[in-house]
């Protein structure tokens, strides 16, 4: 039978380089990151028989979102996704999906063990588990100063705001640990700072966690990887800043560079932003807060935090009430959004 688990977490945590680990595993897929659990749910998640139209929709969707966020290591098999209509439940189309998406390092391999990585995921945990209650969760964390830290040196979509990135920081938290405490055997946290300092003892635990046989060491399993994420940025994304630094850096060895980079990288103030706001939760997963900050100031900080928090409500809200439109719509405004994206992020690089 086949085992399905989750990578989550707030991105910039080290999801991408697990995924990586433990996609070089043998019986493991751990392919691209992909949305479209969340965004056909509403719509699909009793269905019992999906027709060819139904696969040809979710069809234009892997497409569009290749585009959004290219597949790089994956490529999708169309013609194979759209010709199974045996499909009998949407767990059996989530596996179908994985299989369709091809590792271009392993074309035939025959995967056991399949483990999706998304961000966004952490917000669709009853989702998920509502889908297969055996499924297995490895939350990815880290310094929060240090996920700021990468976000305002990225090239993202969202703000690099030290108030924004602070509060979502927290509330990738507060998502996941309330899951947590409902499912604390399905679970297990992986620490950034441990897996780049010690990756072979890490990627041993989660693999016992998942149970899944571990048969290639870390150095072994990421080598050509490294080397294929390397190629595909020179070759096609080198123009593209967010590719070439999101996959740049999975192109390089392992470094605990990144680690302690905040220290540096953050100005004071953006320091004293991230302690206010999530200094105290930090804390409890081995993060100490390095400043100490009058009253006066942290109440400001507060105060202006709460405008961040309304904004971010509002996106949490308009992403809710986009899922509950009828599915043929939403795959439609789906593909024009990311036509808009690919236009302007065209133009910006011309």
């Amino acid at each position: 039978m086949n085992k399905h688990h989750h990578i989550i977490g707030i991105g910039r945590s080290g999801t991408t380089l697990l995924q990586s680990m433990l996609n070089a595993q043998p019986e493991v897929w751990a392919g691209p990151e992909n949305y479209f659990i969340p965004f056909f749910y509403d719509a699909w998640k009793n269905k019992t028989e999906f027709s060819r139209e139904d696969l040809r929709l979710a069809a234009r969707f892997h497409k569009a979102f290749g585009i959004l966020q290219p597949y790089v290591g994956f490529t999708f098999d169309e013609s194979k996704f759209v010709s199974n209509t045996e499909i009998k439940s949407y767990q059996e189309l989530i596996i179908h999906t994985y299989r369709s998406f091809v590792d271009q390092l392993a074309p035939t391999k025959e995967a056991v063990y399949f483990i999706n990585k998304n961000p966004l995921h952490s917000y669709y945990l009853k989702e998920l588990h509502s889908i297969n209650p055996d499924t297995k969760y490895i939350w990815m964390m880290r310094d929060y100063r240090a996920n700021v830290n990468s976000r305002k040196n990225s090239v993202h979509l969202k703000s690099a705001s030290a108030y924004y990135n602070s509060i979502r920081w927290i509330q990738f938290e507060q998502r996941i640990a309330s899951f947590q405490k409902q499912h604390p055997n399905h679970i297990l946290v992986v620490r950034y700072e441990d897996l780049v300092e010690a990756p072979d003892q890490c990627l041993a635990k989660v693999c016992e966690f998942l149970e899944i046989p571990l048969k290639t060491s870390t150095k072994e399993a990421l080598a050509p990887y490294q080397a294929l994420f390397k190629h595909e940025v020179k070759t096609q994304y080198e123009q593209a800043e967010r590719m070439k630094k999101r996959f740049g850096d999975l192109s390089k060895p392992i470094h605990t560079a990144a680690v302690e980079a905040w220290k540096t990288g953050l100005t004071t103030q953006e320091l004293e932003v991230c302690e206010v706001i999530a200094g105290r939760k930090g804390s409890t997963y081995g993060y100490p807060a390095t400043l100490i900050i009058p009253k006066t100031k942290r109440a400001w900080i507060q105060a202006i935090a709460m405008l961040y928090a309304v904004k971010i409500r509002m996106e949490r809200t308009k992403d809710a009430l986009f899922n509950r439109l009828p599915i043929q719509l939403k795959v439609t405004y789906f593909e024009r959004w990311v036509l808009r994206i690919d236009k302007k992020r065209k133009k910006h690089v011309a």
